[in-house]
Order: C-alpha cells, then sequence, then structure tokens
C-alpha cells in the first residue's frame, strides 16, 4: 500500500470514527505539501497533531487503539510534513539539514507501533541531494543501504525509498540503470500502482540524463492523458504543473536541437509567477528559457537576468550550493549574451564560491571555465560621459529607457577612476540593490567606509545594501567599524552611529525578495 494509498484508507476510517476534521487534514497534508503552501501545512498539522494527540491519549491502553488511526502512525504522519514541504517543495539544504536529521533520528522502527507510511529518512536522503545532488551519492548510498532499510519492505513508505535509490542511480551517472529498475517495475501486475506519478517523472528524469527526450515526452503524455480521465485526483493541479515545466524544459532542448519549432515550447511554458511560487521547479524553469533564449525565442533582458539571479540566491541562502551554482552560471551566461560585464563577473564569482562547497566538481568547472570565456570576449566598457559627470548623464536618460545594467556598467567604469567618489558608491548600492546583486555591491562600498568611516553618507548608503539583503551580521560589522573609528577621532560617536542606523531602519529599506 503506498502512502497515498494508506492516507486515502486512513482517512476513510477516521470518517467512519466522527473524526471529520482530522479526516481532510490527514488527506490535505500531503496535498498541500506537492502544492509548497508551507504556511498551511505547519498550520494544519499543529491543528491535527492536537487533536490527534487528544484522540491517543483518550484511546488509553495499546489495545485500545485503533491501529494505523489513533495510534502512533498517523501521529507521526501528521508530524512528518512540515519538515517535508520544506525539503521537498522549498527545496531547502543545510537550512533544513539538522532538523531533518535530528527528526530522523528519533524515528521509531518500520513496525514499532504499526507499519509507518512515512519516514524523515527519506526526507533526509531528499535534504542531502538537495544540498549537493552529484556530491553526496556515498553518503546517500549508505542512508538507502539494504542495511539501513531493513524493515521498510512492508511499508506505505517504501516506494518513495525505492524511487530515492533510483534517483540515486541518475546522480551517479548510471542513468541507464535507473531506466532499467523502473521498467522492471513496469512489468509487474503492481508497479505502476506503487510507484505512481512519482515514479513516471523519476522516469523522465532518467530519460532526460540519457538524452531521450522523445521518449521522455512520451510519458508525459501518458500520463497527462490518465489524469483528465481521473477527475477526483488531489494531485491533479500539482501533477500538471510538473507536468508543464517538464514539457518545457524537454521542448526547449528539442527546440535547440532544431527537432521542435519555438512556439511548442513556448506554449507550455509556466509563468515566472509560477516558476516564483514553487522553489524546486526553478531550475526547470531556467533551463527552458535559457535554451529558447539561445533560439531567440524569448527575450534576453535584465529582467530575466534578475529572475535567476534571485533564485540563484534563494538557494545559497537554504543551502543548496549545488543549485545555487548552476542558476548563477545561467544567469552569467544570460548576461554575457547581453553584453553585461559587470552582472555576468558577479554571477560567475557567486557560483565559483559556491562551487567550493561541492564535490564531483569536474562537470561544473568546465561550465565554469567557459562561462569566464564568454566574459572575456565581452567588448570593453565605452564611458558615456566623463567619471565625475557620468551620475548627471544617467539621471537625464528618459525613464522608459533605463537599464539597470548599463548604468552599473558606466557606475563602475567611473568608480575605476574615482574609487572613493561617495555619490557614485551610493549610485553603486542602488543599482546593485535592483539587480539582486548587492552583495556584489557592498565589496567597494566596505572598502571606503573602512579606510574613511567618517564619511556618514557612505555608511548609510551601505546599511541600506545589507539591511536590503537581511545582512544582520554586515550591520553588526558595520556598527562595530563605525564605532571603532569614532574611538580613533575619525568619525561620529557610536551613539550617532547607532541613531543614524535606526533612521535607515524607519525609513523602510528594500528587503530582498525569496
Amino acid at each position: 500500500m503506498p502512502m497515498w494509498t494508506w492516507a486515502g484508507e486512513t482517512s476513510r476510517r477516521l470518517r467512519a470514527a466522527g473524526q471529520i476534521e482530522l479526516a481532510e487534514g490527514v488527506t490535505a497534508l500531503p496535498v498541500l505539501c506537492e502544492a509548497g503552501d508551507a504556511v498551511r501545512v505547519e498550520a494544519l498539522a499543529r491543528s491535527a497533531l492536537r487533536t490527534a494527540r487528544r484522540l491517543v491519549a483518550e484511546a488509553g491502553s495499546a489495545k485500545a487503539e485503533v491501529p494505523g488511526v489513533f495510534g502512533a502512525p498517523t501521529l507521526f504522519f501528521l508530524a512528518h510534513w512540515p519538515l517535508a514541504v520544506r525539503v521537498g517543495a522549498l527545496a531547502e539544504g543545510r537550512r533544513a539539514l539538522t532538523q531533518v536529521r535530528a527528526a530522523s533520528a528519533d524515528e521509531p522502527g518500520p513496525h514499532e507501533h504499526g507499519p509507518l507510511p512515512v519516514s524523515l529518512r527519506e526526507t533526509l536522503v531528499r535534504c542531502h541531494a538537495n544540498v549537493d545532488a552529484r556530491g553526496t551519492c556515498e553518503l546517500r548510498r549508505d542512508l538507502l543501504s539494504a542495511r539501513s532499510l531493513a524493515g521498510w519492505e512492508r511499508t506505505p513508505a517504501w516506494p518513495a525509498f525505492t524511487l530515492a535509490r533510483v534517483n540515486l542511480l541518475i546522480d551517479e551517472d548510471l542513468a541507464d540503470r535507473a531506466e532499467a529498475e523502473l521498467r522492471r517495475y513496469e512489468h509487474t501486475a503492481t508497479g505502476p500502482a506503487v510507484l505512481g506519478a512519482d515514479g513516471v517523472f523519476t522516469l523522465v528524469r532518467a530519460l532526460r540524463h540519457q538524452d531521450k527526450h522523445t521518449q521522455a515526452l512520451e510519458a508525459l503524455d501518458r500520463m497527462e492523458a490518465e489524469l483528465a480521465l481521473d477527475e477526483a485526483n488531489p494531485r491533479r493541479e500539482a501533477l500538471r504543473r510538473r507536468i508543464r515545466f517538464e514539457r518545457a524544459r524537454l521542448l526547449s532542448w528539442l527546440t535547440r536541437l532544431g527537432q521542435c519549432e519555438p512556439r511548442e515550447a513556448i506554449t507550455p511554458l509556466p509563468t515566472v509567477e509560477e516558476a516564483e511560487a514553487h522553489p524546486s521547479l526553478r531550475p526547470a524553469w531556467v533551463e527552458a528559457v535559457e535554451n529558447l533564449v539561445c533560439q531567440g525565442a524569448v527575450r534576453n533582458d535584465w529582467r530575466l537576468g534578475v529572475r535567476v539571479t534571485t533564485w540563484s540566491r534563494y538557494f545559497e541562502r537554504v543551502g543548496a550550493p549545488r543549485r545555487g551554482a548552476e542558476l548563477a552560471l545561467a544567469a552569467a551566461r544570460l548576461a554575457a549574451g547581453r553584453g553585461a560585464r559587470w552582472v555576468a563577473s558577479c554571477s560567475a564569482q557567486r557560483a565559483e564560491r559556491l562551487i567550493g562547497e561541492l564535490g564531483r566538481t569536474d562537470e561544473i568547472l568546465g561550465d565554469l571555465v567557459e562561462v569566464r570565456e564568454m566574459i572575456g570576449a565581452i567588448p570593453p566598457i565605452t564611458p558615456a560621459a566623463p567619471a565625475e559627470h557620468i551620475l548627471e548623464f544617467l539621471r537625464a536618460q528618459p525613464s522608459d529607457e533605463v537599464d539597470p545594467e548599463f548604468q552599473a556598467e558606466q557606475v563602475n567604469c567611473a568608480l575605476e577612476g574615482i574609487p572613493h567618489d561617495t555619490p557614485l558608491l551610493s549610485a553603486l548600492g542602488q543599482v546593485g540593490r535592483t539587480l539582486m546583486l548587492s552583495d556584489a555591491a557592498t565589496e567597494p562600498q566596505w572598502r571606503h567606509v573602512r579606510e574613511r568611516p567618517g564619511d556618514q553618507r557612505a555608511a548609510l548608503s551601505l546599511l541600506e545594501t545589507l539591511l536590503h539583503d537581511n545582512d544582520t551580521a554586515g550591520v553588526r560589522n558595520l556598527v562595530s567599524t563605525l564605532a571603532a573609528g569614532a574611538l580613533n577621532g575619525a568619525s561620529d560617536t557610536e551613539a550617532e552611529v547607532r541613531t543614524a542606523a535606526v533612521r535607515a531602519v524607519l525609513a523602510g529599506a528594500p528587503r530582498e525578495a525569496s
């Protein structure tokens, strides 16, 4: 019995026992998790757990329990989803790893209280894959070994472990073996029903890694046709969404190979708002769009660059460095295609920094070398005006012609001649915030503030940039730097510095979007 079947059966039995609210919680939690609604998952799980614990307490002795309904399996099922949604739909890595590892260690045996329907061990495996899919293979192989999973074979959680093993094969560059494993299940009586839609998406991934894009599309077509007939499926919306993202990615590559018309790939492409709302699907969207940009079918402008950079920084922030590096490289390639040297260089630097956290880096280091070559081929920047007058020139531009990447190039070019010009540094901070490269913009600002801590305007500009990044450590460092300057007689008093910081906060400094 797979997890989805267990949830439906348990919900039915809870309804029969008169526990309507709890029954709805059991069926809703995995659906909300798949949709990525972390706030509702957390609230619903907390409420359902209170109800379930009360029912378990009222059941009294173990003999009075109804196994799988008013017992421990239901409690563990309800408690599972707040972490599962963070690791699944939100694609968190190291940010969730400590909690997931601790919760997994406290998990009972698979049959200690009756067969467990879900397992945080599988969530732990997925969390390690989020951190570095190719670099954590050995660690995940140990977690998924026959010794580690002994006893889980006859539980509803087993299909998830099976697919985790198949995904591990793909990350080990054994996509052909992964496909063979899934095909073996296809030819059993219960295989397709056990692995379900997740098995199809795993098969699509295995086929894509073997460049079997047409076969992968056929698998998606079959699943979509089945969904059209299954109107009662609570996962229908989420599954259709995943199909669109995967189809767009596959068709975009076929377009790049000249085997598909660009309009066929653009039609299923989800909106940027959909990708924004579902972090785990963002890499597929970026891959599809980058392929279409190469064919001239999608406009490559600074707004696209901001979006990809924002998502790269999201993965960096949640501790998923490989995905962060991959999107940073995509942002760098797109920026190089636009001739935006500074943006491309900043993205390449981010990618290089994140690659330093990874294992098995041969392939991605090759991508970084290619990006560096693309950046080196960008023609040098031609100043649009003398350095001391560049801000006047930029402010005189019509609002409908403003290009933040052009502004950034011109400001950086001017700073090479007058590196400690406060208005130029403030302008760099402003344009850096617009381009979601505020962390890169702080580097010259920090150099200036450390050398000249008495420049309050520069300090406030740096503070605003740090607040935009929610960089509390940076803000503390800035206050300490300015306070040290004050003690040396080179700046205002520490009290005045803190007052300036409070004023900047009250002014409503912008915050980074997720």
